[in-house]
């Protein structure tokens, strides 16, 4: 972490309300800081302080303590699973739109440091940047308190949808799940389409719509066309679920 980074006091009052929100108080709030930072920032950082900082290298590290955080919890919580089915579990857990669901419950998005291109297009609610910082916060938290800290703080957040997840079985891969559902209910095969690609070659954003009886059910981005698809298939999945349940009802 730059040590040389200051904090002025209307980020420190921004930092503040987001504590309060989080459920963590911060020692050094510049770990904070960091991790609301996104790369969009960067001009903006060096116009205002003359260096600059994003919150990419906290997100790598946070993936590696989340990961670690739900694997011990799976671990110790469901002894009679499967290596293979804990891993199903923990990658339902941690994907995207499940990470990026908890920073809106929390209200996280308005206090993301985003430049004004990425503000005007919605960027404090897209599911990747929400992820993202997610990830970076976490790693924030381990750096600032340790891996009890972070550990309380993540379960907290995530041991609800643990629970619903291993309940519902919904680890179960999306995209084979929502072909075994319209194959029953619509006699019909879901069609995956790549609708957008954004960003340099290194970290390209795919998004993809998922197509039943030629209407779009589900749109979902990921860093691969596979997570796209994925996260596609999971929105449909959502919807299918109260199309099928209203069908019960009627019946």
């Amino acid at each position: 972490m730059n040590q040389k980074i200051r904090i002025t006091e209307q980020e420190l009052k921004h930092l503040q309300r987001v504590y309060e929100l989080l459920g963590y108080t911060f020692r050094s709030p510049r770990y904070l800081l960091v991790a609301l930072t996104h790369r969009s920032f960067i001009n903006v950082l060096k116009k205002e302080k003359g260096y600059y900082y994003t919150n990419e290298r906290l997100e790598f590290l946070g993936d590696a303590v989340l990961e670690l955080i739900i694997s011990e919890y799976l671990f110790k919580t469901y002894p009679k699973l499967s290596e293979g089915i804990l891993t199903l579990i923990r990658a339902a857990v941690v994907r995207t739109e499940s990470l990026a669901e908890v920073m809106r419950e929390l209200g996280i998005g308005p206090y993301i440091f985003l430049g004004k291109g990425e503000r005007k297009t919605g960027g404090e609610d897209k599911p990747y940047i929400l992820a993202n910082v997610f990830e970076a916060i976490v790693g924030a938290i381990y750096l600032d308190g340790g891996y009890r800290n972070a550990k309380e703080t993540v379960l907290r957040w995530l041991k609800p949808r643990i629970n619903r997840v291993v309940v519902s079985k919904s680890y179960i891969d999306p995209k084979t799940r929502l072909q075994e559902i319209t194959q029953k209910h619509f006699k019909s095969t879901p069609v995956y389409e790549i609708i957008s690609e954004e960003g340099k070659a290194h970290e390209r954003i795919y998004t993809a719509v998922v197509k039943i009886n030629g209407k779009i059910l589900g749109k979902g981005s990921g860093s691969s066309k596979q997570k796209a698809h994925e996260e596609a298939a999971q929105e449909a999945l959502e919807k299918l679920d109260k199309i099928i349940a209203k069908r019960n009802v009627k019946d």
